[in-house]
């Protein structure tokens, strides 16, 4: 299994490198261009989520990369007080502003599971590789 570990801070957040890292393992990894695009995408809204909709500082956000075989797992990690949500979230309407992050996250990858950390929050993201 391969693996990836990038501590977040928001200087990195404003940056062009994040995606060109996380792009750079994801081919060093042979995932799929199209499976490149969900998970790029999918950590961008995550990120997105916890920047908009947390109210503690946040020193920085863990983002783990696991890359095996059968499946690739993302688990991002803050310290931002844990809020439960929907199991299910539906797709927003076109006029909503905002709703669509977690609404691509749930459809895009095979497996959400946000639950409580010690330090915060733990997002954990699967996509079978098959």
């Amino acid at each position: 299994m391969n693996s990836m570990q990038l501590n977040l801070s928001q200087k990195i957040w404003s940056s062009k490198l994040l995606c060109a890292e996380l792009e750079l393992f994801l081919q060093q990894n042979s995932v799929l261009t199209q499976q490149r695009f969900k998970i790029i995408t999918c950590i961008l809204e995550a990120l997105s989520n916890v920047l908009e909709h947390t109210d503690s500082r946040l020193e920085e956000v863990v983002v783990i990369l696991h890359c095996n075989q059968e499946v690739i797992t993302i688990d991002l990690l803050d310290n931002s007080p844990y809020t439960p949500i929907d199991d299910q979230v539906d797709c927003p309407s076109p006029f909503s502003i905002s709703g669509r992050g977690l609404w691509i996250i749930q459809n895009w990858m095979d497996q959400m599971k946000f639950q409580a950390s010690v330090a915060g929050t733990h997002l954990r993201l699967s996509l079978l590789r098959s």
